[in-house]
Formats: C-alpha cells, structure tokens, sequence
C-alpha cells in the first residue's frame, strides 16, 4: 500500500510539473505578439523573403508552431497521466476491500482451529469416561454423546447399531 501511494504521489508530482510547463509555455506565448497576423500567406511570404530583417519572424513563427504542437502533446501526456491515475485509484478500492475479506476469512478459520481443538478435547474426555464405565445405563449416555461429537452419517449410524446389541442406542 505504501508502494502505491508513492505512486499516486509521483504521479501527481509529474502532473504538477507538466502543468507548470504548460503554462510557462502558454505565458511565453502570450507575451510575445504574432509577426503574421495575416495567416499562412504573410508566413509564405517571410519565407520567400530572404530579407535578414525577417529571419527573426521566421525563427519566431517556427518556434511558435513548435511550441504549440508541445504544449497539445503535454495536454495527451496529462490526461493519459490522470486516466491511469484514475484506474489505480479504482484498484485500490478493490484491493482494500480484498484485505477486509481476507482478513475476515483468517479470523473465521482461526476460530473453527479453535473450535476444532475444543471439540478433540472434549471427545477425548467423553471416550476415557466411556471406557471407565461399568454400569451399562451410564454407558448408553456417553455412547450417545460420542456418536454426537463424532456426526456420524445415517449409514455409519446403522452400521453401529447393528454391532452393538439392542437397546443400546435407545
């Protein structure tokens, strides 16, 4: 989790300073006036020009559309940066939720451990009385109590029926 999280934080790092770039270029942008307001023509006649007064403009212009088509390119990098960003942030609630259910298993299966081990010791002391026993009424009892503990099948159940004389099992 803490492995994640630094992941969410340098990905928000990396979106921070994208956006800071972006608009660092957006301001340099505005700051500087267009040389050709007059569209593509004015620029096809900068470059046609071979005037030493216009290779600044035409250095502009190139600079300009360069950084227009970096700023549309850090925009795509930002938002596929927020799409995963989103994405990992849904996993991590299913993740979260997972552990909750995986923690909840573990704490059931040590409880039926638990409950286990108290049913052995309980059959245990259950058979070491049936077999210090004498008085066959006594006996009937216990062996009702074990046949309980051990949850015998209907097949089982008849098979000791049929071994022990009658009148034992009631």
């Amino acid at each position: 989790k803490q492995w994640y999280q630094r992941r969410v934080r340098g990905a928000h790092e990396l979106l921070q300073e994208r956006e800071a770039e972006i608009t660092e270029l957006k301001e340099r942008l505005e700051n500087k006036k267009r040389p050709c307001s007059r569209g593509d023509g004015a620029f096809n006649e900068l470059l046609s020009s071979s005037d030493d007064a216009t290779r600044p403009l035409i250095f502009y212009k190139q600079q300009h559309e360069y950084l227009l088509e970096e700023v549309g390119r850090m925009k795509g990098v930002r938002e596929t940066l927020e799409q995963s960003l989103r994405e990992k942030e849904r996993n991590e609630h299913v993740y979260v939720s997972e552990i909750a259910q995986l923690g909840q298993e573990n704490r059931r299966l040590a409880r039926n451990r638990s409950r286990e081990s108290a049913n052995m010791e309980y059959l245990k002391n259950v058979m070491v009385r049936y077999l210090i026993l004498a008085n066959g009424s006594e006996r009937r009892q216990v062996l009702s109590a074990i046949l309980t503990v051990l949850q015998l099948t209907a097949d089982e159940m008849q098979q000791v029926k049929h071994k022990l004389s009658p009148g034992w099992l009631g």
